[in-house]
């Protein structure tokens, strides 16, 4: 009679794998509940983006207009509208002052629907005065009690408050005509001049310990405290940064000043990560380079590093993620809260998105809230496409040695 072979025939407990698979299934419920509750906050967060407003115009009747047409087009409408004549109209639009201080004045946005209908233009001005404002369910439940009750001068609106304009323009002091960028072109800047001064200095001392540097106690002595760099939290970075760059090296409340400070806290990633990929190069490339005569610095160079390269640049890319969602030590080195320009240079005053996204949400305006909601879901999106980058960097350019 046959049988079939058991776990004991081979020595291994029942009982044991028993409790091995009831372990492995016990792990994946904190999975489970983790990818729950993030999917919960990006929920709430969408939801927080969209909601249904009474605006009251500060000038002109609030009309909205038809799906289609230019930004100025609409604008000279709106003018129209508040009286200015044809002539007036057209010189605001065309002389550059005048042109710049209408449109950092003035938001052109499409809603979602008004009381005019779906899919309409409306100007908001900073000074327009936020009649009500509801959640999506509740505004979309009352829709017919609150277009009935509207008065002269007012809209109805559905609004979505992460739109194109929303991207492209400056903070305000009305969170109706408030935008995010500003505080995306400072973090573009910050992390360019971050990952300038830390892709050198992280990678060539991979390079150093990896392909240079015998096990000893200069080694030893390095790594251990590269390791601890890793583990330090970003606001000692900020203390360091504020010390050394700002106040030491009299570079002020700068964008030079935030690089730096990223940078020294962008450099234990990189340096590990870039080991990893300098040791999963196998070692028959150096020997194979070596026996055709090439010198130290030509394996490296021009066999090591092009063969880690992949490996490097998904590290490098991981970094530049985590140094973007970095508030406390921007915070400590003087990231102003309201910066209503675009920085200039590396010595100019900046503000990135975390930090914009924390002083809107501290305001004390409700509808503030639903701008940081729709600041957070840029910071997600620029997380994202970080993230997928260097996914498909090292599915790409993956080697099988």
């Amino acid at each position: 009679m046959n049988r079939t072979p058991t776990s004991e025939a081979f020595g291994q407990d029942p009982w044991k794998a028993r409790i091995d698979r009831v372990f492995a299934r016990a792990l994946v419920l904190p999975l489970l509940l983790a990818l729950g509750l993030l999917a919960l906050l990006l929920g709430d967060t969408l939801y927080r983006s969209v909601s249904v407003q009474v605006v009251r115009a500060d000038m002109g009747p609030g009309h909205t207009y038809p799906f289609g047409l230019s930004a100025e087009t609409i604008l000279q409408k709106e003018l129209l509208a508040q009286g200015y004549t044809e002539e007036e109209a057209a010189f605001m639009l065309q002389d550059p002052k005048e042109r710049n201080a209408l449109f950092l004045q003035n938001r052109v946005e499409l809603m979602w629907n008004t009381h005019e209908g779906p899919f309409r233009y409306v100007v908001t001005n900073v000074y327009d005065e936020r009649v009500a404002d509801f959640s999506l369910v509740e505004g979309l439940r009352r829709w017919q009690e609150l277009k009935v009750g509207l008065e002269e001068g007012e809209r109805l609106v559905l609004n979505p408050w992460l739109d194109q304009t929303f991207l492209t323009r400056p903070p305000s002091r009305s969170p109706l005509t408030a935008g995010i960028g500003v505080a995306i072109w400072g973090t573009v800047w910050v992390l360019s001049l971050a990952l300038l001064f830390a892709i050198p200095v992280g990678v060539g001392t991979a390079i150093l310990l990896e392909e240079y540097l015998r096990e000893g106690r200069l080694s030893r002595i390095l790594e251990v405290n590269l390791r601890n760099l890793a583990g330090v939290p970003s606001i000692v970075y900020g203390l360091l940064g504020l010390a050394l760059f700002v106040r030491g090296m009299g570079l002020g409340p700068s964008v030079l000043a935030a690089a730096l400070t990223l940078g020294l806290l962008g450099v234990p990633v990189i340096v590990v990560t870039a080991r990893e990929a300098l040791r999963a190069v196998p070692d028959s490339l150096r020997q194979a380079a070596f026996a055709l005569g090439a010198t130290r610095r030509q394996v490296v160079f021009r066999v090591v590093v092009p063969a880690a390269l992949p490996g490097m640049v998904t590290g490098v890319i991981l970094s530049a993620a985590r140094l973007m969602g970095e508030a406390a030590p921007l915070l400590l080195v003087g990231a102003a809260a309201y910066v209503p320009f675009f920085p200039s240079g590396p010595l100019s005053q900046y503000t990135v998105v975390p930090v914009q996204i924390y002083l809107w949400i501290s305001q004390n305006q409700p509808e503030f809230a639903r701008v940081a909601a729709a600041g957070i879901l840029v910071m997600l999106l620029l997380l994202s496409v970080l993230y997928l980058m260097a996914l498909y960097l090292r599915n790409r350019f993956r080697r099988e040695w």
